[in-house]
């Protein structure tokens, strides 16, 4: 699962500070609303994606598909049968993406009360190193070049043994350099992708707890 992620905007933070100055620098559409620090769904996140006449490059995006009769947003994807779910068949062959951050966050229940306690999974060999989840996107109203907005979902697999005491879920997370490359490259077919997936070393800290805490 990933519910909410988070940006590092500390300028020390290199690879951060780049995508956020691209951003600026293209001021496309929703670009002054993506936001350092804590992302919600439906909020504006920068995306990494591969267009025809510029590669790689960023993006911004909102977090979340459109449910069909606008029954809120979905915003993490199966990866297990994503190529062959409507909502994301077209998006596994088509429009992949990475998403960057700082980390993710999930919850754990404390003693089995109503009460959870909140952890950061971060990469653990690098601190403050930039991780890359594999995501998709979409064009919703026209995409941002039609008055509408794109969103991005993003990639989960079942919980490994880091992750299994947290959530069943976790997203995927990719960190070899040719493996992300190939993610963004539409002519590498999504089994051959999905059949390449690892996750790397996590580092689970825990972080101070909202003040509504999630459902």
């Amino acid at each position: 699962m990933c519910g909410r992620f988070f940006i590092d905007t500390e300028e020390e933070n290199v690879k951060t500070q780049a995508i956020l100055t691209e951003l600026n620098r293209r001021k496309l559409p929703m670009h002054d609303q993506v936001r350092g620090g804590e992302v919600y769904p439906g909020q504006i996140a920068p995306v990494i994606l591969l267009e025809a006449d510029l590669g790689a490059t960023v993006r911004p995006m909102k977090w979340g598909f459109p449910r069909a009769g606008g029954g809120g947003l979905v915003i993490n994807s199966r990866s297990e049968k994503a190529d062959v779910t409507p909502m994301f068949q077209r998006a596994a062959r088509e429009r992949r993406c990475l998403v960057p951050m700082g980390g993710f966050y999930e919850w754990q229940r404390h003693n089995g009360q109503k009460r959870k306690d909140k952890f950061a999974f971060l990469l653990a060999d690098v601190p403050g190193e930039l991780m890359y989840l594999a995501g998709f996107w979409g064009q919703f109203l026209g995409g941002y070049a039609g008055g509408g907005y794109d969103g991005f979902a993003i990639l989960t697999q079942p919980a490994d043994a880091q992750m299994s005491p947290f959530h069943d879920r976790m997203p995927v997370i990719l960190r070899d350099e040719g493996l992300k490359k190939a993610w963004l490259n539409p002519s590498v077919p999504y089994a051959e992708l999905r059949a390449a997936f690892a996750t790397p070393a996590l580092r689970i800290c825990p972080v101070a707890p909202d003040a509504v805490q999630p459902g």
